[in-house]
């Protein structure tokens, strides 16, 4: 049994196939670790704008949402794994958030289609994943088999404070599992990585500083790091490398207002489109105590 950061894994589904990969992969987690698993289902209120009278136990959509629960609780049982049920009357985006502070970890699924229609994760997945209280590792419909692996992780960093929480994070990880780490950096042309500042002349790139950041938080840790720094576009480079990964461990700011309403172009991307699933640590975010 594998020993992780996450006693407490918290599931959100509504019931739809897009969320079955992420269910299968969070109880797989739970029984390899031993992890306590919470699934909650959001009976969305604003549904009854439409559909006449208030919510309560018997209406169609409440069902629905228990229906949700049970699935997850039954798939969970056929494996030997106990899972609680929680449904609630709100907003999916705003009470997902709410109870993800008394745990160490959500599971959540999201389509990955691409073209216009679909450039963003959905409302509810994007704003659970900027504001939640604790990492949320993203599983996309039909990127995995619904079983929770974790050999190789790759930690692509930019070297800004934003990243470091992810790096721990995804080394923990690794050395819980006994996984093979690659630091990975993507810069410029100019060798510059992208979105860092300028250095003086002599200094290490920043590309190169990010990834020696990435070996050195993994020499604490009794951890080998593999180098990696390769010269393109950040989203593509890394959802191409996440080919060859069992996970993909990232950070990203979570801040608020109309000037951040995204994740930003590369996490938003990489999320949507990495070929393995993907560990969203939040600046500034934190498990909770035990």
């Amino acid at each position: 049994m594998i020993k992780t950061l996450y006693r407490k894994i918290l599931i959100p589904t509504d019931g739809s196939d897009n969320t079955k990969a992420a269910i299968g992969y969070a109880i797989d987690l739970a029984r390899q670790s031993g992890a306590e698993v919470t699934a909650i289902s959001v009976n969305d209120i604003s549904n009854y704008a439409t559909i006449p009278g208030e919510p309560d136990i018997q209406s169609p959509l409440y069902q629905a949402s228990k229906e949700a629960v049970q699935y997850v609780i039954e798939t969970a049982a056929a494996q030997g794994v106990h899972v609680e049920g929680m449904v609630v009357d709100g907003i999916p985006k705003r009470d997902i958030v709410e109870a993800s502070k008394d745990y160490d970890l959500i599971v959540m699924g999201t389509i990955g289609r691409s073209g216009l229609p679909h450039l963003l994760l959905g409302s509810v997945a994007e704003k659970v994943i900027r504001n939640a209280r604790c990492p949320v590792l993203v599983v996309r419909a039909g990127s995995v088999r619904p079983v929770f692996k974790c050999e190789r992780v790759l930690i692509p960093s930019d070297g800004k404070d934003n990243s470091l929480p992810a790096v721990k994070e995804g080394l923990e990880l690794a050395k819980a599992c006994g996984a093979e780490v690659t630091a990975l950096s993507v810069s410029d042309e100019a060798g510059k990585a992208i979105g860092a500042k300028g250095r003086n002349e002599g200094d290490a790139s920043p590309a190169e500083a990010a990834v020696d950041q990435v070996v050195e938080e993994g020499k604490k840790l009794g951890i080998s790091v593999t180098r990696r720094l390769v010269i393109g576009s950040p989203a593509d480079v890394i959802i191409d490398a996440s080919a060859e990964q069992d996970l993909v461990v990232m950070g990203t700011h979570g801040r608020s207002g109309l000037a951040h309403l995204r994740l930003g172009s590369v996490a938003e991307k990489v999320i949507r489109d990495a070929r393995c699933p993907v560990l969203v640590v939040k600046a500034g975010s934190s498990r909770r105590k035990a």
